[in-house]
């Protein structure tokens, strides 16, 4: 047996579906087990006493699930067990900054962008492990029907955050010193004009032009507050890729959240489909020519929306970022996995699609390149190998 490991789930099924291929993964690679449920919370305390009573390697858990699980109030479960925790961020870290501040003091932080593992190793220097997990893709055992046969020209699954925004706004009275409401609408509109910028890059520019000077606390708290920024830039760029696709005459499946209140919803070009499960999306996925992606204002990481699409056999079409820049250098035409457009050239994509959906050879063997380079390098057994090699190694 290589380790023992705790994996956490029962809240998201949009995270327990990474937790459970993970699972799958190390348990071939021969760790044993324990699945921590937090819906049958009870069952699974029960289970988990028993689990301790041998030494377990790690918790691996997504987005802070059970990361600051307490049985005695103001001490952390896995301090007082001396297990190591392994958190695995699919959002920015400014989502988490209560969780973060209470991190276990054996821990690793792992996230899906490199701009954020650089985020939590300026803010939070007492987290001892930082470090970057690129998303990964789930590959169903299935034939692939061919592109010319699939019934899908372009799917979208992702939702629109706007009426959350409402739910984490922040308290713009406690900032007696400055008009924190305003710097928020400030680098809103920054962050509009530039997305190629981060968030906390338009925020901590702001302030400085507003000549204001704050601790490294204090920055780490209005970013955190100001936040909602992001969403709002991510469902300003969603909304319009979807929006100028329908209205240039293509056909486009949307799945998600949020859509309802947007006036075009009920565009001849749009079947909307609204929330479905995970496992439902990568479903549909294999009856997609395109799976179009814009990641969540990630600038130097990746969405699992790429990988799932390319391991459904489709073509991947996707916003750009540094990191996938580097993972898919432009190699000409023979050598393309998949295809890249930029958020501050959104009149383009439209063209770029028709010219896809035009040619279903070249399309194809788009689809092939990617579908084989993701099996080799972007599936959960490969994050499990790197996991296992760079981390839980070191832990036995």
């Amino acid at each position: 047996m290589k380790g023992r490991l705790i994996f956490f789930v029962g809240v998201y099924d949009t995270l327990d579906i990474f937790s459970y291929e993970l699972q799958k993964e190390f348990e071939e690679m021969g760790f044993d087990i324990m699945l921590f449920d937090t819906a049958k919370m009870q069952q699974s305390l029960t289970e988990l006493s028993a689990f301790i009573r041998s030494p377990v390697t790690a918790v691996i858990t997504f987005n802070n699930l059970g990361y600051n699980m307490e049985l005695t109030k103001g001490h952390n479960i896995w301090d007082e067990l001396g297990i190591f925790c392994v958190n695995i961020l699919m959002d920015h870290p400014f989502c988490y900054k209560p969780a973060l501040d209470a991190s276990p003091k054996k821990a690793a932080v792992l996230c899906t962008d490199r701009n954020h593992m650089r985020y939590i190793q300026r803010f939070y220097p007492q987290i001892p492990i930082t470090g970057f997990l690129p998303h990964a893709g789930i590959c169903r055992k299935k034939p692939f029907k061919k592109i010319e046969e699939r019934v899908i020209d372009v799917l979208y699954a992702g939702g629109l955050s706007r009426d959350f925004v409402k739910n984490v706004m922040p308290d713009f009275q406690k900032y007696k010193d400055f008009n924190a409401q305003e710097i928020a609408e400030q680098a809103y509109h920054m962050l509009i004009r530039n997305p190629y910028m981060t968030t906390e890059e338009v925020i901590e520019k702001t302030l400085h032009m507003e000549g204001i000077s704050l601790t490294e606390n204090k920055l780490c708290e209005i970013i955190a507050d100001l936040h909602y920024i992001d969403l709002l830039a991510a469902s300003y760029y969603r909304e319009k890729i979807v929006q100028v696709l329908v209205e240039h005459g293509i056909r486009v499946h949307l799945f998600g959240s949020g859509w309802d209140s947007c006036s075009w919803i009920g565009h001849s070009n749009l079947i909307y489909g609204g929330r479905v499960s995970a496992e439902e999306i990568i479903g549909y996925m294999q009856e997609a020519k395109i799976v179009l992606n814009t990641m969540t204002w990630f600038k130097d990481g990746t969405h699992d929306r790429v990988f799932n699409g390319m391991l459904a056999g489709a073509v991947s079409l996707t916003d750009s970022s540094i990191y996938m820049k580097e993972e898919f250098p432009d190699q000409g035409i023979e050598q393309q996995k998949l295809v890249m457009f930029e958020l501050g050239e959104i009149e383009k994509l439209p063209h770029i699609v028709k010219q896809l959906l035009e040619d279903s050879n070249w399309m194809q063997q788009i689809a092939d390149r990617g579908r084989m380079y993701a099996e080799k390098n972007h599936t959960w057994k490969y994050r499990a190998m790197e996991l296992e090699k760079d981390l839980l190694s070191s832990l036995n």
